[in-house]
């Protein structure tokens, strides 16, 4: 069923107003300036429907580090929940039935960067209870399978009906709940590779969190999957080409028929830096790992070069074993560098993270951004905060220094990949 924005009934969506009139009847709406977009310069308001669960507000075009929530209107009829992080996690703001909030600046928020709830929503559920996330307990984590029809497993809370399963962008199944466990077993083999799983519970109309899981499809032979750029992005021309290889000591890149050079293999990680750059325009890239007189199957990207007016490198700085939780902390700067104009909202992020990493304590505890993934599963996202402070001046830079806290010691852990930095709307 579709509603008169042509999207599913419960389904978030963006619209442009000023006012507390805006907020459609029966919606929790989310206002991106105090006093509902009155006198402010943002106009924008995320919208959820009775019932209806915004676990990234990014996924709808309101971005956390430009957009930010300042007011909201709950018209549902329910008591609904604002949430500090992704996936209804971190600290909870109750919003009751039939009331309104016109400025979140005046509700104190203990650790936040603004010490107030203003710009610090990043996910919200249109309805009083939260829906336990679903677990995984087959494949382990981090798991390396030659079964090609490898299985899913997980549990369920007891009221939950069905886990809806995702392989990354692509939605694989809508799984029954029977005694409070699920099970999916793919028609076809998994390609080659990483993959990155995604499971929501679903008890009756209301969704949870998403939880995630990530593992890999290998063989006895090499195998190689290329994770960034991602196939028809538009990168700038100072992109790396980076990705996973399993059973290989390095892993060779051309392009057509030119050879462009090849790439250590550290862990099951690996890295590409074109010299010189890319040329602006399209390229498409093949890479393919090798151990001794063994290759893989080809793996092929297709990205568009461009020169970006934002753009990001990372230092490795040093590491030390951390002894309260006998892990070890790496501290990275990366820096973000403006050309012809200020970059006032902004994401960075990287991702290869091996399972057991997470950014350390005391860069969450101390960050002045937004931090929208912690790498708990695999990648960081930090972004600008939404005041447009912390700006990255024209033809300057922005450093920011990062903690990472890593289960073991590793070279491989020298090198952040699959880094990028995105400039947001204004």
């Amino acid at each position: 069923m579709t509603d008169g924005n042509g999207k599913a009934a419960d389904e978030p969506y963006v619209i442009r107003g000023r006012g507390k009139d805006k907020a459609p009847p029966g919606t929790f709406a989310l206002f991106a300036d105090i006093n509902y977009n009155v006198g402010g310069p943002r106009d924008k308001i995320l919208v959820i429907p009775a019932k209806g669960t915004a676990n990234n507000f990014s996924d709808y075009g309101f971005d956390q580090s430009d957009d930010g929530v300042s007011s909201v209107v709950n018209d549902t009829g329910h008591d609904n929940i604002l949430f500090t992080r992704t996936n209804q996690g971190g600290s909870r703001l109750p919003v009751k039935a039939g009331t309104s909030i016109d400025d979140m600046t005046k509700l104190p928020l203990a650790g936040s960067p603004t010490s107030t709830w203003n710009d610090q929503a990043q996910s919200a559920l249109a309805f009083a209870e939260p829906v336990p996330l679903p677990v995984f307990t087959t494949p382990a984590a981090g798991a390396q399978t030659e079964n090609r029809r490898q299985s899913v497993q997980g549990t369920a809370a007891p009221d939950v009906q069905q886990v809806l399963l995702w392989d990354g962008a692509r939605q694989v199944g809508a799984l029954p709940v029977k005694d409070g466990t699920w099970e999916y077993t793919p028609d076809t083999d998994w390609p080659l590779g990483q993959h990155d799983l995604a499971a929501v519970a679903v008890r009756d109309d209301v969704t949870s969190g998403k939880a995630y899981l990530r593992f890999y499809a290998t063989l006895p032979s090499p195998v190689v999957d290329i994770r960034s750029p991602r196939n028809g992005a538009e990168a700038d021309t100072g992109v790396s080409v980076d990705g996973v290889a399993f059973n290989a000591d390095s892993v060779e890149l051309t392009e057509g028929g030119t050879k462009l050079g090849s790439a250590r293999v550290n862990g099951q990680n690996w890295s590409f830096v074109h010299e010189g750059g890319w040329s602006p325009g399209r390229h498409t890239v093949t890479a393919k790992a090798v151990r001794g007189g063994q290759e893989s199957a080809p793996d092929t990207v297709t990205f568009t070069a461009a020169k970006k007016n934002l753009t990001v490198d990372c230092a490795f700085n040093s590491s030390w074993q951390d002894w309260e939780t006998q892990k070890y902390i790496y501290s990275y700067d990366i820096t973000l560098y403006a050309g012809e104009s200020d970059v006032r909202h902004w994401n960075v992020g990287f991702g290869q993270l091996p399972v057991g990493s997470v950014l350390y304590k005391e860069f969450t505890n101390t960050f002045w951004g937004m931090i929208v993934e912690d790498g708990s599963h695999g990648d960081v996202l930090l972004g600008s905060p939404p005041e447009g402070v912390h700006v990255v001046p024209k033809g300057g830079k922005l450093v920011i220094r990062v903690l990472v806290l890593y289960p073991a010691q590793d070279d491989s852990h020298k090198h952040l990949y699959a880094l990028f930095a995105k400039s947001l709307s204004q």
